[in-house]
């Protein structure tokens, strides 16, 4: 297949792709970080960065994609459909943490990324809440808990998991202590 004068040249795909990656680890510490700031992180200039992306929402529509493609890479990797409900949730929660930077655009002030709107969004709230009641028929999970508490309980802690982390708590710590608290959080309750 021959490329068309449209199609990227693989340099240009990788520019493209070094800049996002630039953007997103530069706007998770600094939401406010000027283009000029973010072409100094991938060490392209302003004129590169301006060649790949217009002006600033034609960046972040960029970011949010790229951010959007991580998030459907961690809900396959974390294997929703595997084993008990609470391992699989444990495994999601484990996978979005770590999605590093991407956190840190989601839990951001305005922040610049929002998996509500995504297209996908309802399709993943969805099966949610079917391993959250497959667990809660397996007694897994406590079934007094809604599946919508329960998903918001899971946000809140990765959202405080991913603060603990970037307070400079070790990775294998967080996690742990993520999993252990979110077991106890909704598990199967008082017997």
């Amino acid at each position: 297949m021959s490329r068309t004068n449209t199609d990227p040249s693989p340099t240009a795909r990788r520019t493209r792709r070094l800049i996002v990656e630039a953007a997103i680890e530069t706007l998770a510490g600094n939401p406010a970080a000027t283009l000029a700031e973010i072409a100094d992180a991938g060490d392209v200039s302003r004129s590169t960065l301006h060649r790949h992306f217009t002006d600033r929402s034609d960046l972040l529509a960029a970011i949010d994609e790229e951010c959007r493609v991580r998030f459907a890479h961690a809900v396959e990797a974390a294997r929703l459909g595997e084993g008990g409900a609470l391992n699989s949730l444990d495994r999601l929660a484990q996978e979005y943490l770590g999605l590093g930077s991407v956190l840190g655009l989601v839990f951001a002030d305005n922040a610049p990324v929002d998996p509500d709107v995504w297209e996908d969004s309802e399709e993943r709230d969805q099966t949610l809440s079917a391993v959250i009641e497959r667990g809660q028929q397996g007694h897994e999970i406590d079934p007094e808990v809604s599946p919508t508490w329960v998903i918001t309980t899971f946000w809140v802690m990765l959202f405080g998991a991913w603060l603990a982390q970037k307070s400079g708590m070790s990775r294998r710590d967080v996690s742990v202590q993520l999993s252990r608290t979110f077991r106890k959080a909704v598990g199967p309750g008082e017997p």
